[in-house]
């Protein structure tokens, strides 16, 4: 198991958006243009983009290795290009601002939907050409579905991640429900992310009837204080901090069953062959969605246009979908055994399957903010004890 972070726990959620409660939601899926792209036709980049650098950045951890060996090396070897990744949590917002205005620290940035909204309200990602991004025509509509329409603008959808239900297959437990964590079966043997605490309140969210999606989470105190007393529940073995301590726990056993991220639930399948699964629970999950921006002042212009249309194209999808449980963007993508029944194959089932933590749901939950904190370390007090 890789020694890193994980992305979903590391994000530091304070300062949230100040200008994401402007935006309107819409839709909206642009179509092809002739496959031109700055300088060069895509024929000819090669000649045209040879020797030049990029930097783009990515989520840190499993992901940044998969986009380094999938993306970015077959992107060089492509077009004869010096690209290279560097992994970023959610610090790229404020890197690119202390940097001067014509010299941003990378080319590229990856953003969910904080990250995204921050980049936005502080003027530093450039509104993209859609013609330029030719292969967006192959993409699920749900992308842009989920965005707000001024936003869209901005960036190209590569795919995202979920929070996933891990279990140990030896406890025989089949229901793939969240209802699992609760079960007298798994008393003090579950895990689940005790830093990042967004992401462990939506898991009474998705399964909760009284609204739909993740709505109870917007709602401080009336909507969470019925998913805090189902938190208080669950006897867990320990909280974990990051992605190698929650493999510590399950891999010597302290816990049988967690609440994992997509972007490192692969990476227990491939090292404990047999020993766990990975499942989309029957109640959907909570989900984000990974885009990618171009930088304001980056002198690569050109070079990066052709870089985010190469993102979508199906031979690039192909390769990191192959590698990981990070779902991507187009439709006609080839789903590997890995995903077992757990891929999403239209726009309605990436609606049923995913919630996700919206843009208007991040700035009321910043409204917030320091009480649900508060009130989580209680719920880890509680279910920790005895």
């Amino acid at each position: 198991m890789t020694k890193t972070k994980n992305p979903r726990s590391r994000l530091s959620r304070r300062g949230l958006l100040t200008g994401a409660s402007k935006l309107v939601l819409g839709a909206g899926v642009f179509m092809a243009a002739p496959a031109i792209v700055g300088r060069a036709p895509v024929h000819t980049a090669k000649a045209a983009f040879a020797g030049e650098g990029l930097i783009a950045v990515s989520w840190s951890g499993n992901y940044e290795q998969v986009f380094k060996s999938e993306v970015i090396e077959p992107f060089n070897a492509k077009y004869g290009t010096k690209a290279e990744t560097v992994g970023g949590w959610d610090q790229m917002v404020s890197q690119i601002k202390a940097a001067p205005a014509d010299n941003p620290p990378f080319d590229i940035s990856v953003g969910e939907e904080y990250v995204s909204s921050s980049g936005m309200a502080e003027g530093v990602w450039v509104e993209q050409d859609k013609s330029k991004i030719p292969n967006l025509e192959a993409i699920y509509s749900w992308f842009y579905d989920t965005r707000p329409a001024e936003m869209a603008k901005y960036g190209i959808p590569f795919g995202g991640g979920t929070t996933m239900l891990v279990m140990r297959n030896s406890l025989g437990i089949t229901d793939n429900s969240w209802k699992s964590l609760w079960s007298d079966k798994l008393a003090r043997k579950t895990t689940l992310d005790g830093s990042a605490w967004w992401w462990s309140l939506s898991v009474p969210a998705v399964m909760s009837s009284t609204k739909a999606g993740l709505e109870e989470m917007w709602d401080y105190p009336d909507g969470t204080e019925p998913l805090f007393q189902e938190l208080e529940k669950l006897k867990v073995a320990k909280w974990f901090k990051d992605g190698a301590e929650q493999a510590n726990l399950l891999n010597q056993e302290e816990a049988d069953a967690a609440m994992s991220y997509s972007s490192d639930a692969l990476t227990f399948l491939n090292e404990n062959p047999g020993v766990y699964s990975a499942t989309v629970p029957v109640e959907g999950t909570s989900a984000w969605t990974d885009w990618y921006f171009k930088i304001r002042g980056s002198k690569h212009n050109d070079l990066s246009d052709l870089f985010l249309n190469y993102l979508l194209e199906k031979e690039t999808q192909d390769r990191f979908l192959s590698k990981s449980l990070i779902f991507v963007a187009r439709r006609d993508v080839t789903v590997p055994p890995h995903w077992g029944d757990n891929y999403p194959k239209s726009n309605d089932d990436y609606q049923k399957m995913f919630q996700l933590l919206t843009i208007e749901g991040w700035e009321k939950l910043g409204s917030a903010w320091n009480d649900i904190d508060a009130r989580f370390k209680k719920i880890i007090e509680i279910t920790t004890a005895g």
